[in-house]
């Protein structure tokens, strides 16, 4: 047997190796870029960011609030693809309030989950760009007194209600151990993605909700390790982040 000259080895491997690391640093590149954004309220870390970490087709960073509203209003901002929410804030300033809004106004695309409907009790925007609150004191909507409330560990049937959409489309009606969240006020516009008949839970536990040139997600699943661990839930994030970012007008 010819041994192949060690010239020849070379000039055949180095294109190809070049090649690959091409083709991998564009699939790097073309990542969806994530910012999730934290605190205010306690969570299973581990468990969460895994999450987020297979997901094969993003890239993420994490910032804490109050931190996170600072980076939100400076330029940097502008290298993410997707802002996630999973923060519970009440501390924002008339700047950082404009900041979201003309983040938002642009197109940017955003995602809140869980705690992150409690946000900003005094801010009145704010439930206008998520299309929904829950209050932590009794307000009066349409004449009729929400009082909120909400419960651990429990079993809730959930309901796809359009299972064409590219946020939900592949899962079928499911069940899942999560926490509810009662009581709570949803703008009559949002277009429903996920339900529930539960009695201590509001109906919709997912929409979409339209604020300037934006389309803003909410998903109310996703307290502790029962739910991170649904594969119904990870789809669904999974499947959120990618239809935003191609929402993103950015």
């Amino acid at each position: 047997m010819k041994k192949i000259p060690s010239w020849l080895v070379t000039a055949f491997l180095v294109p190809v190796i070049l090649a690959l690391c091409s083709q991998y640093s564009f699939a790097q590149e073309k990542k969806i870029r994530v910012l999730l954004i934290t605190g205010g309220h306690g969570f299973k870390h581990e468990p969460f960011y895994e999450v987020f970490s297979s997901i094969s087709s993003i890239t993420y960073d994490t910032l804490v609030q109050p931190q996170a509203n600072a980076f939100i209003a400076s330029p940097e901002v502008n290298q993410y693809d997707v802002l996630v929410f999973y923060d519970m804030a009440d501390s924002i300033s008339p700047a950082q309030q404009q900041a979201y809004i003309n983040l938002l106004n642009k197109g940017v695309s955003m995602i809140f989950l869980h705690h992150s409907l409690v946000s900003y009790q005094n801010w009145p925007e704010f439930i206008k760009i998520v299309g929904g609150q829950y209050h932590t004191h009794p307000v009066v909507v349409n004449g009729d007194t929400l009082n909120t409330s909400y419960e651990h560990d429990v079993t809730i049937p959930v309901k796809v209600e359009d299972k064409k959409h590219p946020v939900t489309k592949g899962i079928s009606d499911f069940e899942i151990i999560d926490e509810v969240y009662g009581g709570v006020e949803i703008l009559p516009q949002v277009k429903p993605l996920l339900s529930t008949t539960h009695p201590k839970s509001m109906r919709y536990l997912a929409w979409i909700n339209h604020y300037g040139n934006s389309n803003v997600i909410y998903i109310q699943l996703g307290h502790g390790p029962s739910g991170y661990s649904n594969p119904n839930y990870r789809k669904l994030i999974q499947q959120a982040i990618e239809w935003s970012a191609k929402r993103s007008k950015k």
